[in-house]
């Protein structure tokens, strides 16, 4: 079964999803742009309030295609307890950039349909230097949500890749309701959310509501059926 990645941008909002049944909190700022990071500061008090309770994950912003820049951000998330570091793949040359930045934390590369689509050579490229997942987002919200930019068949090629090399995967995008089924089908590692949890649905800067969040999760973690044999 997929898990669910709820994304927050404040610790108001890490208090309402530490007490659901989402399965990574991913810290981000989302008036800072598809991947953009929260200060330092608010970075440790939130994870300090997890205290490791739920996997946790953190964008490092919308950068440039710089080893330098990217290293120096990574280094710096590193030093916190998160256990996941996203990067931004915004050009096909940054994945020759992207392959000489390490961490001792797992490192997870988003690709964005809105851009490019990877394909096989690019996930095997990351894969050998060491990154352990990969995930398919929107950048640019303003221009619709996941499936206004690839098909589902590229969906499922590109999680038929993730599998074959083992990479953790992730589907995020503006996600709505009707596309659940469709994804789950799938089965990717986990699946992403900001806007369907947030109060008003189209504003991913407004606050992430309770009762979005239990309905988005009541979609996808239903109750195994028991057989009629059991």
């Amino acid at each position: 079964m997929s898990k669910v990645l709820g994304s927050i941008k404040n610790l108001d909002e890490a208090k309402t999803l530490l007490d659901s049944a989402i399965d990574i909190i991913d810290l981000k700022d989302p008036s800072k742009g598809a991947l953009g990071k929260l200060e330092d500061s608010e970075i440790n008090l939130i994870l300090k309030f997890i205290n490791k309770k739920k996997l946790t994950s953190s964008t490092v912003g919308d950068l440039p295609n710089d080893e330098n820049i990217i290293t120096d951000t990574v280094q710096d998330i590193s030093e916190t307890n998160v256990d996941f570091i996203k990067i931004g793949v915004y050009e096909k040359n940054y994945i020759q950039t992207l392959c000489k930045i390490k961490s001792s934390k797992k490192l997870i590369a988003v690709f964005f349909a809105d851009k490019f689509i990877p394909n096989l050579t690019d996930l095997e490229t990351l894969k050998e230097s060491g990154f352990s997942g990969v995930m398919i987002d929107t950048c640019d919200k303003m221009l619709g949500n996941l499936f206004d930019h690839i098909s589902l068949f590229e969906i499922e090629e590109f999680l038929k890749f993730t599998k074959k090399m083992k990479l953790i995967s992730g589907i995020a995008g503006s996600i709505k309701r009707e596309h659940l089924d469709r994804i789950l089908e799938l089965n990717p590692t986990y699946i992403g959310f900001r806007g369907a949890l947030c109060e008003n649905n189209k504003l991913r800067d407004s606050s992430i509501s309770k009762h979005n969040v239990e309905s988005i999760l009541s979609l996808i973690k239903k109750p195994t059926r028991i057989s009629a044999n059991a």
